[in-house]
C-alpha cells in the first residue's frame, strides 16, 4: 500500500526504512511510497537491499543530530 514518505517516517520513527519509490516532487525527491522493510538496525535494511532493482529509497526517520555533534555506530 502506497503512503507518503513524511507519514511513512512519523509510523516508524527512529527507524531505518526501505522504500519503492512511487512518486517524486519537481526536483526529484520521493514523496510517495510502498515500504518495503523496516528496522531500527541499520544493516538489516542494507541486507534486504542487497540484489533489488528499482527505484529505492532508503532513510532514517530520526532526529538528525544538531552542528557539534557526532554520532557513532557500532555494528
Amino acid at each position: 500500500m502506497s503512503s507518503t514518505i513524511r507519514n511513512l517516517m512519523k509510523r516508524y520513527l527512529n527507524e531505518w526504512l526501505l522504500i519503492k519509490v512511487e512518486e517524486t516532487d519537481e526536483a526529484d525527491r520521493p514523496i510517495k511510497g510502498e515500504l518495503i522493510f523496516h528496522s531500527e538496525n541499520r544493516d538489516e535494511v542494507y541486507e534486504k537491499q542487497r540484489g533489488m532493482k528499482g527505484d529505492l529509497y532508503l532513510i532514517y526517520s530520526g532526529e538528525i543530530p544538531q552542528k557539534g555533534y557526532a554520532v557513532a555506530f557500532n555494528a
